[in-house]
């Protein structure tokens, strides 16, 4: 049983180490209590924009960025209709939408960056198995283990952070006014792993939004 601790605990050590590793990851909503999201019957999905630096990243990148955040809208119960057309590049007022539909839809992605940090070379103690030869009570002789307490250093090294940002905000098309908004800011402790990240950001926004107009 004791052996079997130990062994568990070498494992939960590499594990912590060589995982991905989940750094932060925060959602802030805003809602109009007052606005009855049970009426909702259609709503317009504006363009995808950005604010992080997307140059050189391909169209292919690119295509899959809409297809994640389209893909996820349609889990909504209620009609989506694209606008990526008609707003490509422009900016228009939730209330031009007033005869086709309930609600606005604006997603743009804040950050998509990448980090690192260094950590620093350190030393632990750990429990080391040793053997030695003795001799028993009828004098043979034999094998038998024991542990000793031994300082371990440890290099530094270098750990990665995907950082991503995403906002949404949903607007009324009769007042133009906002009635739902969420930033939702993550970092993770791996290479390029924002993709991940923002399909999950784009299931869980259009979740919860479902959840209020259903």
């Amino acid at each position: 049983m004791q052996s079997f601790k130990k062994i568990f605990g070498v494992l939960f050590l590499l594990a912590c180490i060589i995982l991905p590793q989940t750094v932060s990851a925060e959602k802030r909503d805003w809602k109009d209590n007052y606005y009855n999201f049970r009426g909702v019957r259609r709503v317009v999905l504006m363009d995808l924009t950005s604010d992080a630096n997307f140059r050189g990243s391909g169209n292919v990148f690119i295509q899959r960025l809409y297809s994640t955040y389209y893909d996820n809208a349609r889990k909504l119960k209620c009609e989506v209709i694209r606008d990526d057309q008609r707003n490509r590049g422009r900016y228009y007022d939730p209330q031009d939408y007033y005869q086709v539909a309930d609600l606005v839809i604006r997603c743009n992605i804040k950050d998509w960056s990448d980090d690192y940090y260094i950590v620093p070379e350190r030393t632990t103690w750990e429990q080391k198995k040793m053997y030695r030869t003795i001799r028993d009570a009828w004098g043979n002789r034999i094998e038998e283990s024991y542990y000793v307490t031994v300082p371990v250093t440890h290099p530094p090294y270098r750990v990665d952070v995907s950082k991503i940002a995403v906002t949404f905000e949903v607007y009324d098309t009769r007042t133009g006014q906002m009635v739902f908004g969420r930033e939702d800011v993550r970092d993770r402790e791996d290479r390029n792993a924002q993709d991940g990240m923002y399909g999950r950001i784009c299931n869980s926004f259009f979740q919860d939004l479902g959840k209020l107009i259903k």
